[in-house]
């Protein structure tokens, strides 16, 4: 049974823990922002404040890849994901094939293209709050990594990450590191100022355009009474190549 550190508590932080829980290992995730999952689903959207997490507000689609990995490592996130308001999104029906596709039979193998949409708020709360309850994972909010401790190399010339040390000082030995901080991780940073080579990374350019408003919070009513009631925010998104 090995001890690993997950550095990042989103969605895939807290599926990757436990996905290697599952498995047997020791499995402790730290999260920098403090505030816990609430109690239900509408309260994520209302109440939780995730200062790390820029696209906090933004709608999420979990890809169908993810999907089928998920039903099979972690039974119960897709039912509980649609029991907490996210939605089908099956872009092979009828009504989302552009209409110069004129055949529009379905194929074998069609359904297993589907995947699951909702708010981030509600996708994290439903994930949170089955990693809460996983075997071996323990949840550390409010933990920050600021460093990474090194020990011996394994292979002449390739640093070997033996843990991670916290703002608050804390050392925290483990077998494996797993970094899941998202595109802007500071991790990076910590290899540059060891002198450690830079990570390989790649892309690939994409004709992609976003654009999104967000509504806060209307008044019951206008003073003619022509707002309607709206009890949270309103976000408006559109995405197209």
């Amino acid at each position: 049974m090995s001890k690993i550190v997950i550095c990042g508590g989103g969605p895939i932080g807290l599926c990757a823990a436990m996905m290697l829980g599952r498995d047997g290992h020791r499995v402790t995730v730290l999260e920098a922002d403090p505030a816990d999952h609430p109690e239900t689903p509408i309260g994520g959207w209302n109440s939780w404040n995730r200062p790390g997490v820029a696209q906090f507000r933004q709608p999420h689609s979990l890809h169908s890849r993810f999907r089928m990995i998920s039903d099979v490592e972690m039974p119960g996130l897709t039912d509980g994901l649609l029991r907490a308001g996210c939605v089908w999104v099956d872009n092979l029906d009828c009504e989302s094939l552009p209409p110069t596709i004129t055949d529009r039979a379905p194929r074998p193998g069609d359904e297993a293209m589907r995947c699951v949409a909702g708010r981030r708020p509600v996708i994290e709360w439903v994930v949170a709050a089955l990693a809460q309850n996983a075997p071996n994972v323990t949840i550390r909010r409010a933990a920050k990594v600021q460093s990474l401790i090194t020990g011996a190399s394994a292979i002449s010339g390739v640093p070997h990450v033996a843990g991670v040390s916290t703002t608050s000082g804390e050392r925290i030995v483990a077998d494996l590191v797993v970094d899941a901080m998202g595109r802007r991780s500071p991790a990076r940073r910590m290899d540059h100022r060891r002198g450690w080579p830079e990570p390989n990374r790649g892309g690939a350019g994409l004709q992609l355009r976003l654009l999104y408003a967000i509504f806060l919070k209307l008044p019951a009513t206008s003073q003619d009474g022509t707002y309607p009631y709206a009890d949270g925010a309103v976000l408006h998104f559109d995405a197209a190549w």
